[in-house]
């Protein structure tokens, strides 16, 4: 169970495979174990998965902030001798890469990524409302009301589907406890101000076309400042892109890292 210290944390990772080393960071709610669909489908490469401070099996008392998640990559890269590496994160972890590419240039080779947008006042009011439920109704309830922000309708289609999914993200043995989605939540209204025109290396935004969390205005719009970005729209998938459509978000991924490989 690979682990190092960065100040207050004691940060988990895991490394799967051999080849180009490649940081996968993942978003709110999530650990590195949501990165399961997408593994298979990155050949030759080695992967590195990150559980952010609050998250997976990654342990930190006391208010955690998006800084320290910045912080806990660049230091797991020096940890682990490497840089520059290619990165991709989803969600959150899209915010955290595009941070870790302007505040740490020479760790980030090439950045992908993934739902990464900016949060409107109805985005954080849901993320407010789903961290105070999170405490009060079953955590196959909670599931459920969030698959409704992750998800396109195919998913709903089975009602099995859906209450399996419930209960597996429930059962999960790393499951995030309300506590620390709410700690995740508060960080995110903490956010700090991250001047973006310093990434100088390429980036991909991956967008999925029915995303309600992470709408293309609202991934253009976070990475305005990002010269040069490049963008691709996938069709018929909601947040959760990696996990609707692995073989699209792996073959994006993929394109954009051997353009220089």
């Amino acid at each position: 169970m690979p682990q190092f210290q960065n100040g207050r944390a004691s940060v988990h990772y895991e490394i799967l495979g051999q080849g180009r080393p490649l940081l996968l960071i993942a978003g709110t709610a999530s650990d590195g174990a949501s990165w399961e669909p997408l593994l298979p489908l990155l050949p030759d490469r080695q992967l590195i998965l990150i559980d952010n401070r609050a998250s997976g099996q990654t342990r930190v008392d006391g208010p955690v902030e998006l800084t320290e998640m910045i912080s806990d990559c660049a230091a797991l890269l020096d940890h682990l001798g490497l840089g520059p590496i290619d990165v991709v994160g989803h969600s959150l972890g899209g915010f955290l890469g595009l941070a870790l590419a302007a505040n740490h240039p020479e760790k980030v080779s090439r950045l992908v990524t993934m739902g990464a947008g900016t949060l409107s006042g109805k985005e954080r009011v849901l993320l407010r409302d789903m961290s105070r439920l999170y405490f009060t109704v079953p955590p196959t309830d909670w599931f459920r009301l969030l698959f409704q922000w992750l998800f396109s309708t195919p998913f709903f289609a089975d009602e099995a589907n859906v209450a399996a999914a419930a209960a597996a993200s429930t059962a999960y043995q790393f499951r995030q406890s309300p506590g620390d989605f709410a700690r995740q939540v508060a960080a995110i209204d903490r956010a700090p101000a991250i001047d973006f025109s310093r990434v100088a290396c390429e980036v991909l935004a991956i967008s999925g076309d029915l995303d309600l969390l992470a709408p293309q205005s609202a991934v253009t719009e976070l990475h305005r400042a990002v010269p040069g970005t490049q963008y691709v729209t996938i069709p018929n998938v909601a947040h959760s892109i990696h996990r609707e459509a692995p073989r699209a978000a792996a073959d994006a991924i993929d394109a954009f890292l051997r353009e220089e490989d």
